[in-house]
Order: C-alpha cells, then structure tokens, then sequence
C-alpha cells in the first residue's frame, strides 16, 4: 500500500537543510508553500549556503543586516568595490553567482595616442572613482584577468566591454576583435564595431578611398545600458571548477586602419553569469516567432516603459529592455527617484531619494546641507549635523506600485562619525541616502 508524505511534518531543520540545497529563486517560491517552509525559507541556515565563502571579508564593517537574507538582497542590489576600488563585485539575485566588473585602473590599456591625450576622469553613472579617457586614437589594445577561482563553479559566464562613445569619426570602419578565454589556451573569438547599429551610416572611405564595407552577420554592435553607458559582449566561458590557479583573460584589439578615430571612455570589463531561468524557452516562447517573442517580453514590461529610458531606441529587443531594468536602475522623475524591476517577478520597485522626502530635524539651517558621494545611487544625499531629534517623510503614489504586490519599504543611511552623547542630544553625523521600495 503506496502512503503520500507530508513534507509539512518533517523537522524544521530537515525542512531548512532540503531548501539550501536549491537556489535563492526556489527559496522564495517554497516559502509559500506553509508556515513551515516559510520559517525554513527566511533562516539565516539558508540564505547563508547562498552566499559565498568569505563573504564576511568583502563586507564593510560599516554596514550590518539584520538576517542574511537581507545581507544577500544587499549583495545583488549594490555592488561592493573590493582590491582597493579596482574591481566591483556582486551577487545574481536569481542563482546567487559571483559577477564583477573589472575597473579601466584594472585592465591593461596600450594605445597609439600620445600621452596628452590619454587621461583619467570622473564621470556620473561609472562605479568607479576613475575612468579611462583615450582621444584620437589611431589603435588600441586592451587586457584584463581575473582568477578563475573567484567565479562560480559550473557556471556559464559572458563578458562585456563597456565604455561610451563622445565621437564616433571613424568607428564605423573598422570592427574591433575581442576574445575571452583562458589564458595559454584558444579562446571564443569575435568582432564588434563600437558605433550602435542604429546610428551607422553609409559614407565613402575618403581617408583611404574605398567604400566602406557592408557589416557580416556576426559582427556585433554594442547595446544601450538604461544606465547610459554601453556594452558590447566580448566572448563567454563556462567554469567547469576543475581550475583553481588558472586566470581568465579577456580581450579589444582595434588595431587596423591606422587613421585618427575618436573618443573613448572605457568604465571596464563586466563579467556576468547567464541566467538560465530567464531563457526564452523555459518561460515557454521558444516556439515563437521573433515577432511574438518581442510581444511576449513586452507583456512582462510596465506600462508606459518607454517613457522611462532615454535610450529606449538603442536596444534590439524587449528581452533586452526587461533584463537591462532588472540590471540597472534608471533614475526618473528629475533624478529624484530610482525605478527598476525585480528580476524574478518583473514587479516595480523604487528608491525615493533624499531630495523626494520632508526631512525636518531640530538645529540651525548649517546643520543640514547636500553632499555627493561615492557609492550613492543620486547626485546628492542628505547630511545632518548634531542630530537631537527628526523626522522624515515620503510620500509614493500607490499607482505606481504593481497591483497584488507584497512591497516592503527600508530607509537607506550612513552613519559617518560617532561622538560621545552629551545633554545636547548625540553627536552623528547621519547621511540619509534615499527611502527603498520593494
């Protein structure tokens, strides 16, 4: 006689140790299954096997969470800067895989400029303190590793060059030869012109009087960030995690022509696991045309998104749309507010900042002033000087929100310096970065 189990009633440790063997997407839909595995779900047991080994080393003792839930949100929304600010490090919120960026300070960049016209700037929107500027360039070559041992194992992997564009004069001549594999072996190779798709025009070649070529099938164009920056995929990789001592080397070579092309800046190489929960064919379109497919990534998007990204012509396709605002939140409403979506949902989610709320605090007009920093989302955030008391407001048009939506709300703050408290009331320094929905 064949009996059913009851997995309700199995211990709750029996319950928490099945759940951390899966993923933090599956950890979220088994919490709904009873109020067993939902006490399972949210422990620190299991939001713990999520995180990565040593993770505790990557954390700012600045910053403290109150479950390991929440410190694994934190990881996948706001990446870390770690080596001394040369790289930046975060988590995939569906899968928990390590991904970073490689910073310009990072990489190796050799070019044919002289060195007037090569310089280090800063620029709103990079992750960085420093990006690299190069100008009138007639080649260049670029480089970048990273340990094999600190990405994931049995993960597939894909790079991505990401820079800007101020002059495009003779960019869409010639492509540019990427590659990414491990180093002393043959890598995936591949070709991309740096000027989007959509902005090539047909003109002679009268630097070297030819008419310029007509792009092949498999050169690539870069795609539009909703942070404003571009990407152009350099190549992928699976980390089978049989190599530990091993390094991955990715890279740009624009070395033909020889005539002047113009200005680059390049943020740095951006190495991201592939999601395979978001492929087309286990949401069920893989039998649909390219035409439906588009109307099918549509129907996951909000309402009235392409009043949302300035740069809404530069992507090829709805899927690209979706996945780039589950990625990067894009600033709306003035800069005053942050918009994107949750990945795994597709709900709205929002960051109100410090400018979008009342902040009324005790103390003279000299104790409140504005200040940017580094890390913050907004150009600038809120600083109390000798806070005795305050209170803070904001304020969300509940329209905005996704309809049959479970949202949670968290203040997002600094607290800079620490003073002994005296009978004036305690002496921090709070800097208040925004109000986060989600």
């Amino acid at each position: 006689m064949c009996g059913t189990l009851d997995l309700s009633a199995l211990p709750l440790g029996c319950i928490t140790l099945i759940i951390s063997f899966t993923s933090p997407r599956d950890a979220c839909r088994l919490s709904l299954v009873s109020t067993a595995f939902n006490s399972a779900a949210e422990s620190d047991a299991v939001w713990g096997s999520f995180l990565p080994s040593q993770y505790q080393a990557l954390i700012p003792s600045s910053l403290s969470f109150s479950s390991k839930k929440q410190l694994y949100l934190s990881l996948c929304e706001n990446p870390l800067l770690i080596e001394a600010g040369r790289k930046s490090f975060w988590l995939e919120r569906m899968s928990g895989k390590k991904c970073y960026m490689l910073s310009s300070k990072d990489l190796s960049i050799i070019g044919s400029d002289p060195p007037e016209y090569r310089r280090w700037i800063s620029t709103r929107g990079a992750r960085f303190d420093e990006v690299a500027y190069i100008r009138r360039f007639r080649w260049f070559e670029i480089r970048g590793r990273i340990s094999i041992s600190m990405l994931s194992p049995m993960t597939h992997y894909k790079a991505y060059l990401v820079c800007k564009v101020r002059n495009f004069c003779g960019l869409q001549f010639f492509p540019v030869k990427l590659s990414v594999g491990v180093v002393g072996t043959e890598g995936s190779k591949r070709s991309a012109y740096l000027q989007p798709k959509k902005e090539r025009r047909r003109w002679p070649y009268w630097q070297i009087g030819e008419e310029q070529p007509i792009p092949g099938d498999d050169v690539q164009f870069p795609k539009a960030r909703v942070d404003g920056w571009l990407e152009v995929e350099m190549g992928e990789f699976f980390n089978e995690g049989c190599v530990d001592d091993g390094e991955l080397e990715m890279s740009a070579l624009e070395i033909e022509g020889g005539i002047v092309k113009g200005d680059l800046i390049f943020q740095g190489i951006e190495i991201r696991s592939v999601t395979p929960n978001l492929c087309d064919s286990n949401l069920g379109l893989d039998s649909l045309s390219t035409a439906e497919l588009d109307t099918a990534w549509e129907s996951l998007l909000p309402c009235q998104y392409q009043d949302l990204i300035p740069t809404l012509d530069s992507f090829s396709s709805k899927k690209d749309i979706y996945l780039s605002l589950g990625g990067n939140p894009v600033r709306i409403e003035g800069g005053r507010k942050s918009f994107w979506l949750d990945r795994v949902s597709g709900k709205k989610c929002y960051m109100l900042s410090s400018r979008d709320f009342s902040i009324i605090r005790s103390g003279p007009p000299g104790y409140r002033r504005w200040i940017s920093t580094r890390g913050a989302r907004f150009d600038e955030v809120a600083v109390l000087l000798h806070v005795c008391w305050f209170e803070i407001r904001g304020r969300i048009s509940i329209s905005m929100l996704s309809p049959m939506t479970h949202y949670k709300a968290y203040l997002v703050y600094k607290v800079v310096k620490e003073l002994p408290i005296c009978y004036h009331g305690d002496g921090h320094l709070m800097m208040f970065s925004s109000q986060r929905l989600e």
